[in-house]
């Protein structure tokens, strides 16, 4: 039973928050919130990050003088501008020489990690959920899970495909002619109400055009959904985070006894016959990835202990920490320890930069003698309390707080609850593919930043996204940026801050605390995407690709990757298997080869323009009709009883031609669109009370 067919699009049966798989497409979506992490905390998460892009960093960690210049540099680089950090501190630095110590001792665990796995867990978190268990999401990367004979097969496979559409590049709408759409699920999705569809999964690779092209029939959709309730936090979602008009249409896996995985339905948009190699290539990326998925789906993060467990005794998984709560401090004093302590020579330097007014004096005085009545006290006293709140105010304005430092160090080890092959080995998964190439040339040197997004609709189910980066030829570096949506009410912060100490919080989170004012949002930084890398990360993250251009202005570049985004294993949607090609030249193709020409002949093509078009063809697909009919003349006929088969088997209304396809599309592209602005932009706020 298929979500939007059988069952109802926006079916919740027996969903809720204890669900393997989420996916952050608003903020009622339950989980998973991240807690609100200290900007200490993520630096460290960047700067983890940065060496383990080093070149032998799993050997580097242990050279005395390779350390001490990265912690020159570390504790002298502006982490505060790579973080975009809303309130810096000028002073204080957020790599400290106790969260560099952190840091290269957790680079040690992870070394051992990768040494086993090819896998590290970057720009991660020991986030837990307020059970206090793992949140089982993480962002993994690897430049060596694909080996180079795969990468190369996969650089041959682009090749391939960009030199047989290279008279008729298929650039994707509003990017200016500089993303090359090779393979995309966009084109051709399944349209509700137009689409031809079977409800067994019966259509596969070899057959898919031969036997069922056209095949099917219009399903009745299903719109229904259950009535809100807040017990059930699916049933408060709003209806614009699924479609009712298209679906992307994934392809069936199965998983073999050797573990691997094989296409059993074509790919959407790769033909199935002509690129057989290329199936068997991304099948084989799909094998490299899996560990990954793993890994970004079910991994977590738990204290090593030295010692062994005796036998028949499981060892429990201790929960492992970077920070302890902020100080639990009532009273914003000047011996509590939370700010730097006054500097009177940088007050001098600095004080003429920071404004105050007559409100922000009397109110200072107010608040440093509210035993006393200021009316009481003669012209000498009320001029030293005047001096002494315009200093009070001044430097409270250019005091730099006092960062907590990070708990000593407790070696970790990392995970997986589960094991994706194994688990859906009987019921095999679902896969949406994406190739592309970003080209600029010297008229067009530079792609902008793209906008923060998760992956899809709710129609698709995507929990996790692989991507690997194929090939980049003159660009600059170029990165993914994520973030996280928090949970607004942060319980156990939430107790700590008094309404007096809300500046001081605030610039430990970098965040606005109070309510209206602080999106419930957590920035992670960002992880280089270089040619060899593979990134695996869930859908609960929200993330953005930087700008890059060409490196030499005088000739082209470009960027290749391709994208895996995984169905949720415990939902079955419509895929390719249920839904026959819907490309009209492929079926066109097929007529003419089985023709015996490798060309349509005139009398097929009448037939077909009088189905479709009322016997006109115009725009894009006249050029595919001239291709397909190049050199037959009038008197090159089939027989009459060919013709008869023909006309029988020719059930055009399940097909599309390229011109209703990109008009699909263009739709498809500005409902999203509105979707992805509401999922980047619709945050709760943190419910911080003020008293």
């Amino acid at each position: 039973m298929y979500p939007g067919i059988i069952l109802g699009l926006r079916q919740t049966e027996g969903k809720g928050d204890d669900d393997d798989y989420k996916i952050a497409a608003h903020p009622t979506c339950p989980g998973p919130g991240a807690h609100l992490l200290q900007v200490r905390e993520v630096a460290m998460m960047v700067l983890m990050d940065r060496l383990t892009d080093k070149p032998n960093w799993t050997e580097k960690i242990h050279n005395p003088e390779i350390l001490a210049k990265w912690r020159k540099e570390a504790m002298t680089s502006d982490f505060e501008q790579d973080l975009g950090v809303k309130n810096p501190t000028e002073r204080t630095r957020l790599i400290s020489q106790k969260a560099f110590d952190f840091c290269i001792a957790e680079l040690k665990c992870k070394a051992d990690f990768f040494k086993e796995s090819g896998l590290i867990y970057t720009l991660d978190t020991y986030d837990r959920d307020s059970y206090g268990y793992d949140t089982d999401h993480h962002i993994i990367k690897s430049d060596v899970l694909v080996k180079q004979d795969l990468h190369q097969q996969l650089k041959d496979a682009f090749d391939k495909l960009m030199a047989d559409q290279a008279t008729s590049p298929d650039w994707h709408p509003r990017t200016n002619d500089m993303v090359w759409d090779i393979v995309h699920p966009s084109m051709y999705p399944f349209v509700y109400n137009r689409t031809h569809f079977i409800h067994d999964e019966v259509v596969g690779i070899e057959d898919a055009i031969d036997k069922w092209s056209g095949k099917g029939t219009v399903p009745t959709q299903n719109k229904t959904r259950q009535p809100r309730n807040g017990g059930n936090p699916y049933t408060l979602i709003p209806d614009n985070c699924w479609s009712d008009t298209y679906q992307w249409l994934p392809s069936n896996l199965a998983i073999q006894d050797d573990g691997t995985v094989k296409f059993t339905s074509y790919i959407n948009n790769l033909h199935p016959n002509k690129y057989r190699e290329v199936y068997s290539v991304i099948e084989k990326l799909i094998d490299a990835a899996m560990p990954a998925w793993n890994h970004a789906l079910h991994g977590f993060i738990s204290l090593k202990h030295s010692s062994a467990m005796p036998d028949g005794e499981e060892e429990e998984n201790g929960q492992a920490e970077r920070f302890d709560l902020p100080p639990e401090i009532f009273e914003d004093t000047d011996d509590a320890g939370i700010w730097e302590d006054f500097n009177p020579e940088l007050y001098e330097a600095k004080k003429d930069e920071v404004d105050i007014d007559e409100n922000d004096i009397d109110e200072t005085i107010e608040n440093l003698h509210w035993e006393d009545n200021i009316e009481d006290q003669d012209e000498e006293t009320v001029a030293k309390w005047r001096e002494e709140a315009i200093r009070h105010f001044k430097w409270k304005e250019m005091r730099d707080p006092v960062l907590p430092e990070p708990l000593d160090f407790s070696p970790v080890r990392y995970q997986t609850w589960e094991n994706i092959r194994n688990k859906y080995k009987e019921k095999g998964l679902q896969v949406y593919v994406k190739m592309a190439s970003i080209e600029l040339t010297p008229e067009k040197p530079k792609f902008p930043q793209g906008g923060w997004h998760i992956e899809g609709q709710l129609n698709e189910q995507i929990v996790a996204t692989a991507l690997y980066y194929v090939d980049s030829e003159n660009v600059t570096t170029s990165s993914l940026s994520f973030r996280q949506r928090c949970e607004s009410e942060q319980e156990s912060l939430e107790r700590r801050v008094g309404q007096s100490l809300y500046d001081y919080y605030e610039k430990i989170y970098d965040t606005q605390l109070s309510r209206g004012n602080g999106q419930a949002v957590q920035h992670f930084g960002d992880v280089v995407t270089q040619q060899g890398r593979l990134l695996a990360f869930p859908n609960v993250y929200q993330h953005h690709v930087s700008g890059f251009e060409l490196e030499d202005k005088t000739k082209p570049g470009h960027r290749r990757f391709i994208a895996l985004w995984l169905v949720n294993p415990d939902i079955r949607v419509i895929s390719t298997a249920n839904v026959p090609p819907q490309q009209f030249d492929w079926w066109f193709e097929a007529v003419a080869n089985g023709g015996g020409k490798g060309q349509v002949p005139l009398d097929v093509m009448q037939l077909v323009l009088d189905k479709k078009s009322g016997g006109v063809v115009a725009g894009e697909d006249a050029a595919v009709v001239d291709k397909l009919t190049a050199g037959n003349k009038v008197a090159n006929r089939l027989p009459p009883e060919i013709m008869d088969m023909v006309r029988k088997d020719a059930e055009l209304d399940g097909l599309m031609t390229l011109e209703e396809a990109k008009e699909h599309r263009l739709k498809l592209m500005a409902e999203r669109s509105v979707f992805d602005t509401k999922t980047a932009t619709q945050f709760r706020s943190f419910g911080f009370c003020e008293h």
